[in-house]
């Protein structure tokens, strides 16, 4: 994959060009499909064949093929009931991936501004929130197509669209749900906006690298 001179090939560098158009188009997806609600498409852009996928929300971990089910077209599917009047949307901007020298896999890092438009309580009229976040994904080639491997959501804020942040920022446990879609774990991160916080710059935009480490996953 190296020149002799220790550079990257032509063939790699172009391969990494097609690689973060194609992740590009991968998280669009997922951000279009999140906000229409479909999230039984949202798991199709997932690495579903293998045990170690996994999506980390904000209040625990979700890890291999039936828990992401369970997550998806399960809990996304049961809070938003008949999908009357609920809107979620989170943008994707900001993005910084950086595709593995062995173009087998990537990370890919994004701040997310947002809106919720739901309720937490069954029955309830919907509420406006504002919703920021950032998104940390580790990416892998399966059978030539990319697909999210690992994704990571990191908490900005969370706050009525009446009030700011400022003032207030709602802290997140997990969201009331019935048992059988609860995560597997509780979370790896957790930071939301606080006056006597210092932002977290978490999680760091990836570095360059040859090949993955799992010891720097999202």
């Amino acid at each position: 994959m190296t020149e002799q001179n220790g550079e990257l090939s032509l063939e790699t560098r172009l391969g990494k060009l097609e690689a973060v158009q194609a992740i590009q188009n991968l998280m669009g997806r997922y951000s279009y499909w999140h906000t229409a609600n479909m999230h039984g498409e949202c798991l199709d852009l997932f690495a579903m064949t293998r045990d170690d996928v996994s999506a980390e929300m904000m209040w625990g971990v979700y890890e291999g093929p039936e828990s992401l089910r369970r997550l998806y077209p399960g809990y996304h599917v049961w809070t938003d009931g008949d999908m009357k009047g609920k809107m979620h949307m989170h943008l994707m901007t900001t993005q910084v991936i950086e595709v593995a020298d062995d173009l087998q896999t990537a990370r890919g890092s994004w701040i997310s501004p947002g809106l919720e438009t739901m309720s937490f309580v069954a029955g309830d009229s919907n509420d406006a929130f504002w919703a920021w976040c950032k998104y940390g994904v580790d990416f892998i080639r399966e059978n030539g197509e990319w697909k999210i491997w690992h994704l990571h959501v990191y908490g900005l804020f969370m706050t009525p669209y009446g009030k700011p942040w400022t003032e207030d920022s709602m802290e997140h446990g997990a969201p009331p749900m019935p048992d059988e879609f609860l995560p597997d774990k509780p979370p790896t991160t957790y930071w939301m906006y606080s006056q006597d916080r210092v932002y977290a710059n978490e999680p760091a935009p990836p570095a360059p690298y040859a090949t993955f480490d799992e010891a720097d996953r999202y």
